[in-house]
């Protein structure tokens, strides 16, 4: 119990450090929020509906699938969550009577703010997983999106459910391919090409992107800087991401309300 309680301090902390590092970037926030379009929403339900069945078939039914960093410390909810996780069990259990207003103002007070930060937190993490994909082939971009899932056993979440979110990272993946190589960088906000920071990978392929952009059928006009083109991929990509994971915490904050009206 206090290596929980111990943990939840830890990532409010840097929940409260990355929200001053957002607040830097709310521009470039607003901008992914306002790019938001109704494909968005349906494809990224769909998303939710097979990264998530996916994620409970391989839990129940593979064995070893349910392992995970978070049985060390006995939570089953991803890092992120453990603040309301602990401090609901703080709260107490709620009376006989009405409906838990603990959980609805607890789950509001932390998943509100949460879902703020979402956009930066996407763009970051399509800075260092996507850019420089555009050069790589189908088997070198599988291999990329399962250790994006990978990563995300961090959060403690078990080996099933990191499988699945490697599925969301291919579907990012396809996302900034796209987006690269249409290279329409007059679409995307001047704010999100110039937070967008090359990795080494980036470089590399910007460099090999230089060399056979003129030669390759479909490439994007060669007076396109390659820098631009995966700037663009990347801002593609977080919207998605961006709407993935907010829906992942509004169906959480449905969820949570619905069973304090409905104990």
């Amino acid at each position: 119990m206090e290596l929980r309680v111990l943990l939840a301090i830890a990532v409010l902390v840097l929940l409260v450090r990355v929200a001053r590092v957002s607040w830097r970037h709310r521009r470039l926030s607003v901008a992914i929020w306002r790019a938001v379009r109704w494909h968005h929403l349906i494809g990224g339900a769909v998303l939710l509906v097979v990264v998530g069945s996916t994620a409970l078939a391989l839990v129940a039914f593979v064995p070893g699938a349910d392992l995970g960093l978070g049985r060390l410390i006995g939570t089953s909810v991803n890092v992120v969550f453990t603040p309301l996780e602990e401090g609901l069990a703080l709260a107490g259990p709620p009376s006989a009577t009405g409906p838990d207003w603990a959980l609805i103002v607890g789950a509001s007070g932390f998943l509100a703010p949460l879902a703020l930060l979402l956009p930066w937190l996407a763009f970051i993490e399509e800075e260092l997983f996507r850019a420089g994909l555009e050069t790589a082939s189908w088997p070198e971009v599988a291999p990329a999106s399962l250790v994006f899932g990978a990563v995300h056993l961090l959060v403690l979440v078990p080996i099933g459910a990191a499988a699945a979110i490697g599925m969301a990272g291919f579907a990012y993946a396809l996302a900034y391919r796209r987006a690269h190589r249409e290279g329409r960088a007059d679409r995307v906000p001047v704010v999100a090409l110039r937070t967008y920071r090359p990795t080494r990978r980036s470089r590399t392929a910007a460099q090999a992107y230089r060399r056979t952009a003129v030669d390759t059928p479909g490439a994007v006009d060669a007076d396109t800087s390659p820098e631009l083109a995966q700037a663009t991929g990347i801002f593609a990509a977080a919207v998605w991401h961006t709407t993935f994971n907010t829906m992942v915490v509004v169906v959480l904050w449905v969820s949570l309300v619905m069973s304090a009206f409905g104990r």
